[in-house]
């Protein structure tokens, strides 16, 4: 997924930090990273005048127009914002005008790289607030600020506020299986998931999920007994309850599975909960299609038993 402030906006939880290298420190100077440079002027999106998100209130995606508010930064006439970067020179009848960066395009206007490291600035912070309004009614408003940080040549992107809040414009919606989960005793544990997941707070989000499995499996097993207890043998137990198209995971899924929430750090548990969700959101659409079918079926043997009887009379 590409870096930039789409994905900053709908993507990127609260407090979750994003760095760019812009300036490399070799041989006791600061050079430019250009590539960084782009990524980062890419990321803060000042140069880009939309986004596109779910607007919640419309019950649609749809692009949404954006005004910028921008603290501590400088501005010319035409508003076009800037960031000094180094210190002024001293020393000099006509000192050159210190480094600044142009926002939007990344351009170095002043003092060019490469900087002595005692000129670069360092442990600054600016802030900027994007104003967001739906394009499809202009009542519909978002906000979202973050923080910029200038520390040791990096340039650290925070995510400090936003209004309202990912899990409403995400959309989640928790309701689609609730009688299903609420059968299996995990509707409460399929919340805490995503909203675990949606806070950055991975181990205990693939936690939630597991344990929904979990349910699942017994609720399969129901009186059923079996002489191992193991979830590989549970798993093979209750497979054929499983949608074809999941069948064909479970021996993967139970690796992921034997796995102790204690052994994983924060990366594997996002990677795992991504593929574990996947999985239990096709079961939980399975049971959803084969209760509707069942539903049918009794509706349709009673519409043929009405029918049957009035040809006999």
């Amino acid at each position: 997924m590409e870096k930039n402030i789409d994905y900053l906006f709908n993507d990127v939880p609260l407090y979750a930090k994003e760095e760019f290298k812009v300036f490399e420190l070799k041989e006791g100077v600061y050079e430019l990273n250009e590539t960084e440079m782009s990524n980062f002027v890419k990321y803060i999106g000042l140069n880009k005048n939309k986004i596109v998100t779910y607007c919640h209130k419309c019950k649609k995606e749809f692009p949404f127009n954006i005004e910028k508010s921008c603290g501590k930064l400088e501005h010319d006439i035409n508003f076009t914002y800037y960031m000094s970067i180094t210190k002024t020179p001293k020393g000099s009848m006509t000192p050159p005008i210190p480094g600044r960066i142009e926002m939007s395009s990344g351009f170095l206007h002043g003092m060019q790289p490469p900087y002595n490291k005692e000129m670069l600035l360092n442990n600054i912070i600016w802030y900027i607030e994007y104003y967001c309004e739906c394009t499809n009614n202009d009542a519909h408003r978002y906000l979202m600020m973050i923080s910029i940080e200038l520390k040791d040549g990096k340039f650290i992107v925070r995510k400090i506020g936003q209004n309202p809040s990912m899990i409403t414009i995400k959309g989640f919606d928790f309701d689609k299986y609730k009688k299903i989960l609420e059968r299996l005793n995990a509707y409460e544990d399929y919340k805490k998931a995503d909203l675990s997941n949606a806070d950055q707070f991975y181990v205990g989000a693939y936690a939630y999920l597991r344990r929904i499995f979990e349910k699942m499996i017994n609720f399969y097993l129901g009186s059923k007994k079996i002489e191992d207890e193991h979830m590989d043998k549970k798993i093979e137990a209750v497979k054929e309850e499983f949608d074809p198209r999941v069948r064909k995971l479970l021996k993967n899924l139970y690796g992921i599975l034997s796995i102790s929430i204690h052994e994983l750090d924060e990366e594997q548990s996002k990677e795992y909960y991504g593929y574990l969700k996947a999985v239990i959101d096709m079961q939980l659409e399975y049971m959803n299609t084969e209760e509707e079918k069942s539903k049918q079926s009794k509706e349709l043997e009673s519409v043929i038993s009405k029918i049957t009887n009035l040809v006999k009379k």
